[in-house]
C-alpha cells in the first residue's frame, strides 16, 4: 500500500535572523557594562586594600593633577571632614602625599605617589589591554560612533545627577 506522501521540503534561511535592536536592549547592555564596571572597581579597591570613596579620589587626583583638599572634596562629592579622613588613610597607605609651604595649609596639595602609580600600572594596565582587544575589532568608523555614544550617556548620568541632588 502506497501512502500519500505531502511534499515536506522546508525552506529555512542559512542565518537565523537577528533580532532587531530597541533603546531596550540597549539600556539592557548599558546597565551590563555598568554592573561590571562597578563589579571591577570592587576588585580594585579590595587589591589597593581600600575602599570605594578612596580609589576614586585617587582616580581624580591621576585625571586632575595634583589638588588641594577642598578642590578635591567638591570633585568627589565628599565633605571636606570626609576628605580629610580619605587623605589620611591614604597618605598611611602610600598612595598620596601631602606637601605646602612651610607649615601655610593654604598652600597645601595632594599628588599620588611612586606607590601608587606602581600599583596603578599593574592593576589598570591588563584591564586596558582586554579592553583595547575589544575595541580592535571595531571600524574607525564604529568607534566614532560609540565614543559619541558614550560621551552622551556620561553627560546624561550627569545631569541626572544633577537632577537627583536637587531638593
Amino acid at each position: 500500500m502506497i501512502h500519500d506522501v505531502k511534499d515536506t521540503h522546508r525552506v529555512v534561511p542559512a542565518e537565523p535572523t537577528p533580532p532587531e535592536p530597541s533603546i531596550d536592549t540597549a539600556l539592557s547592555a548599558v546597565r551590563l557594562l555598568h554592573a561590571a564596571t562597578e563589579e571591577l572597581f570592587d576588585a580594585a579597591a579590595e587589591r589597593y586594600g581600600i575602599n570605594r570613596n578612596d580609589l576614586r579620589c585617587l582616580e581624580i587626583l591621576e585625571r586632575e593633577g595634583p589638588l588641594r583638599p577642598g578642590r578635591l572634596a567638591q570633585a568627589s562629592g565628599l565633605s571636606p571632614a570626609a576628605i580629610t579622613k580619605v587623605l589620611d588613610r591614604l597618605e598611611q597607605a602610600g598612595y598620596v602625599t601631602r606637601s605646602g609651604e612651610g607649615g601655610d595649609r593654604r598652600t597645601l596639595q595632594v599628588r599620588t605617589s611612586d606607590r601608587h602609580a606602581r600599583m596603578r600600572r599593574d592593576t589598570w594596565r591588563p584591564v586596558a589591554d582586554l579592553a583595547a582587544a575589544a575595541l580592535a575589532e571595531l571600524s574607525d568608523r564604529q568607534l566614532e560612533d560609540l565614543i559619541a555614544v558614550l560621551t552622551d550617556l556620561a553627560e546624561a548620568n550627569r545631569q541626572s545627577a544633577r537632577r537627583l541632588r536637587r531638593p
